[in-house]
């Protein structure tokens, strides 16, 4: 933790003078809800101001979170406690006006009921809880107090039945009792291997006893980690001491008593492998000298781990061994789970100004709370947590950031709820690997190990945002710090403001391997120069994409991401209108359209209802099938990939939000991503070139060649605007070779500039010619132009995850599942040119 909180006063003064808000409004002291709503409305519009200004890159200073701009017209909490209530009122004009202090505005009387000097916002509260009340009420047919009856009576006969059971299921005892003792018998023995199948405690017996065991049977020089592994390696494997017991003990015709199984013997091999060089510890100077061979002193102590596994009761045989009590049962680590403490990994102070000061705990002992911690697969209960404070920086007054320590062994993911680094990594890579869900990733947790202790989808997804956050700043070589008590939304927004870096990837900063690196040729046949290099990168995209409000040109954050459309903007703008475009009309109560569109509503809701689309999935249908009943099937306006933004049809109406077009990357032909973005409409030329130019700033920074599907009409592009004067200097746009084929051969520019293979020597660093292993020359590509192609397909498999994400959450998860890609990538890359050089080595040796 370190010292400070809130908004500091310069950083206020900056978003005041940058976002333009008015001073009288954010000094006013006069109460009431109007005044509040004055404040309200100037918060939503400069967090629009600078959501736009910052989409516009004009932003001038350090980007600001939607926290900071609400914080400097109110404190967060009285915003999400109070001010997030004029949210509610999009659907009542009526409240709207009179907070607008319009001239047609209801009076005081009409709207509230009473008159007041002025009105708060628990006045506010009571007055939208009342109106929720009467919608509800609308078109029920029976009271609270006759279902409050039904239910009562439904409690009784439920109670009565359940007392009836009791009764006529002890009845039945007694009977059994008095007439059927041998059912009774059958009845226990069939219950009797149903209780077997649970555990046995711990061996209970003295530690003098066991210390006396030990050093008569194993001597004085026995190790304690030595001891240690073969009390656990006893006790973790009673069926192997079941089956040793069996076998020494004959019970039938054609059977031995064996003292020294091959199965004790088998064990005792296995302890002396794992204790190693110290093995000989475990027998006494005399011993050694009797027992020379492999063999001796493995039949040794197998005669000394059977004495040792009487004594711990893990024999199947009673001490007669006349009886054969079945087979052992596994034994429970319950009563030596140890005592977890989760509590600071730093033994000093880390401020640079306390000099190393010790840690003082932060809570008195008695008040101490305890959690559940999960330890890779395994729960226990009771964990303490213990927060340590420097007494010489800790100041009341002040809140705290805080620190997301990278090298943290242990993560809050819930109220009570803490994780190892081994759960969290493990949530982080099946995501990763398969493509898998917080919830998919619930349910295998919960069915795999739960054991009645389930985690939730919410806990599972906090996880993921902290261990990624954790692996992004560690390759980024940073500490995340954010303010302390963040929500795990808020908590995810500020990673992705902090750490995302527009998209940019900094794992591949200045990567280089064999594959995305080539060294120069002036012609197919010389020696390459391994003094000059040539790069490439490879830039696609992928249509998926978050929900955004749907209105024109609008591309702002959901104010509500449960049905909503629009953003705060619009959404008041709209307020309680019909959201049919161009409709000024009042819509109707529960439904988002007036009087005059409500056919149009209905077959929207028809449409997108689940039970219509579960029939149209299940329906049998021919190739090309246009069946009479669905008359505008094939009619639906399709966006063209290519097509430019303005060419793309507007939206008849508002009932559903808009979605990104797509998301575009930029990776090396190795596979390890560069950068990428969003698209809100169209994958144009225009968005790709200012892509590009965000990406590369710098000419020097620009690599020699830019593969693309559409290569020839980016060229075509960049000679129209005048962008290609610079981008001549460095780079030169080529097809990638999957789509070359499909394009026009007749087209010249596209033959002659992007040619991703010319074989007439034309470009020596694209293709050049090599060996196979029989010496005979082939003409070989010198870059994998399909990167994007092989990287948009397992981007893809995250699509069902994505597609119902809010913006924030689909930024940060992108961008922390690309960012750990691309380390899988280079450390994949960096183990195979470890391989050949290692290779050229041994090589070079043979020769020498």
């Amino acid at each position: 933790l370190v010292q400070r909180g809130g908004i500091s006063e310069q950083r206020t003064e900056e978003l005041i003078d940058v976002l333009k808000i008015p001073r009288d409004i954010l000094e006013s002291t006069a109460p009431g809800l109007r005044v509040a709503y004055q404040r309200y409305l100037a918060c939503i519009k400069a967090v629009s101001d600078h959501n736009t200004m910052d989409k516009n890159r004009t932003w001038p200073i350090a980007k600001a979170t939607k926290k900071e701009i609400v914080m400097v017209f109110v404190s967060s909490s009285a915003w999400y406690e109070n001010y997030s209530n004029f949210d509610k009122i999009a659907d009542f004009p009526a409240m709207q006006s009179w907070l607008a202090e319009d001239e047609d505005s209801p009076t005081d009387l009409d709207l509230w009921g009473f008159e007041r000097d002025y009105y708060t916002f628990l006045d506010l509260k009571r007055w939208l809880k009342e109106k929720k009340e009467k919608r509800k009420g609308k078109g029920k047919g029976k009271s609270k107090e006759e279902k409050g009856g039904k239910d009562e009576k439904a409690h009784e006969d439920k109670e009565k039945s359940k007392i009836t059971q009791h009764i006529l299921f002890w009845l039945l005892l007694i009977w059994l009792f008095q007439w059927l003792p041998s059912a009774i018998l059958v009845l226990f023995i069939f219950i009797q291997p149903v209780l077997a199948a649970g555990e046995q405690s711990f061996p209970n017996i003295t530690f003098d006893v066991f210390s006396k065991f030990i050093l008569s049977n194993f001597g004085e020089n026995i190790t304690l980690s030595a001891t240690l592994v073969i009390l656990f390696s006893m006790i973790d494997n009673v069926d192997l001491l079941s089956l040793h017991g069996r076998q020494q003990n004959a019970k039938l015709a054609g059977e031995k008593n064996v003292d020294a199984t091959a199965w004790i013997r088998l064990l005792a091999r296995a302890i002396q492998e794992k204790i190693g060089m110290d093995s000989d510890d475990l027998f006494d100077d005399y011993e050694i000298n009797e027992h020379t061979t492999q063999t001796g002193r493995s039949i040794l102590l197998g005669t000394k781990l059977d004495e040792m596994a009487r004594l711990l009761k893990l024999y199947p045989f009673n001490q007669e061994r006349k009886v054969f009590e079945g087979q052992l049962k596994p034994v429970s680590h319950a009563s030596i789970d140890p005592v977890h403490i989760i509590c600071p990994i730093a033994a000093e102070c880390e401020t640079w100004s306390c000099k190393g000061r010790a840690l003082h705990v932060h809570t008195k002992v008695r008040d101490v709370p305890k959690a559940t911690l999960i330890k890779g697969s395994k729960i226990f209960e009771h964990a303490y947590v213990v927060s340590g404070i420097c007494e010489k920086s800790y100041d009341e007054k002040q809140g705290y950031y805080m620190v997301h320590l990278n090298s943290a062994k242990y993560l809050k993911v819930g109220k009570k709820l803490w994780v190892d680094r081994a759960f969290s990594q493990g949530v982080l890579n099946s995501i990763y690997s398969f493509h898998a869900s917080a919830a998919a990733y619930m349910e295998y947790w919960n069915n795999s190990f739960g054991n009645g202790k389930e985690i939730s989808r919410r806990q599972v997804w906090e996880a993921f945002i902290h261990e990624s956050i954790c692996m992004v700043s560690a390759g980024s070589g940073v500490d995340f710090i954010s303010l302390d008590g963040l929500s795990i939304t808020a908590l995810t927004e500020e990673a992705f403001a902090r750490l995302g870096e527009n998209g940019k990837i900094c794992a591949s900063h200045n990567h280089s391997c064999l594959e995305c690196t080539q060294p120069y040729r002036e012609t197919q046949d010389s020696l390459p120069n391994e003094s000059a290099t040539v790069k490439m990168v490879v830039i696609d995209g992928i249509v998926m994409g978050p929900q955004h409000c749907a209105y024109d040109n609008c591309s702002n954050t959901l104010v509500n991401h449960r049905g909503g459309v629009f953003c705060d903007v619009h959404n008041q703008e709209f307020g309680a209108r019909c959201r049919v475009r161009d409709c000024q009309n009042q819509k109707i109560d529960n439904t988002q359209a007036c009087n005059e569109h409500q056919e149009m509503w209905h077959k929207y809701n028809l449409e997108h209802s689940s039970d219509y689309l579960n029939g149209a999935r299940r329906m049998l249908r021919k190739p090309a099938e246009n069946p009479p009943w669905n008359k505008n099937r094939g009619r639906c306006v399709q966006q063209p990939h290519d097509e430019s933004d303005t060419n793309i049809p507007k939206k008849s109406h508002y009932f559903s939000a808009s979605c990104y077009y797509c998301v575009e990357t930029i990776c090396a032909p190795c596979g390890a991503v560069i950068a990428w973005t969003k698209f809100v409409k169209s994958e144009s030329t225009t968005n790709i070139l200012k892509f590009l130019e965000d990406v590369f700033p710098d000419e020097e920074l620009r690599p020699d060649y830019i593969c693309i599907d559409k290569a020839c009409k980016l060229l075509r592009t960049a000679v129209a605007n005048g962008s290609w004067v610079d981008w001549f200097k460095s780079s030169r746009f080529v097809v990638d070779g999957y789509h070359y084929t499909n394009h026009r051969s007749d087209d010249y520019l596209c033959r002659k500039w992007c040619n991703p293979a010319p074989q007439d020597g034309s470009a020596p660093n694209l293709v050049y010619i090599a060996q196979d292993r029989n010496g005979e020359r082939y003409h070989k590509r010198a870059f994998n132009t399909q990167a994007c192609e092989q990287l948009n397909s397992w981007l893809g498999g995250f699509e069902s995850i994505m597609k119902r994400m809010t913006p924030s959450n689909f930024n940060w998860f992108i961008h922390s599942m690309i960012f750990y890609h691309t380390q899988q990538v280079i450390k994949r890359q960096n183990s195979q040119n470890f391989s050949i050089i290692s290779e050229d080595f041994e090589h070079d040796d043979g020769l020498l």
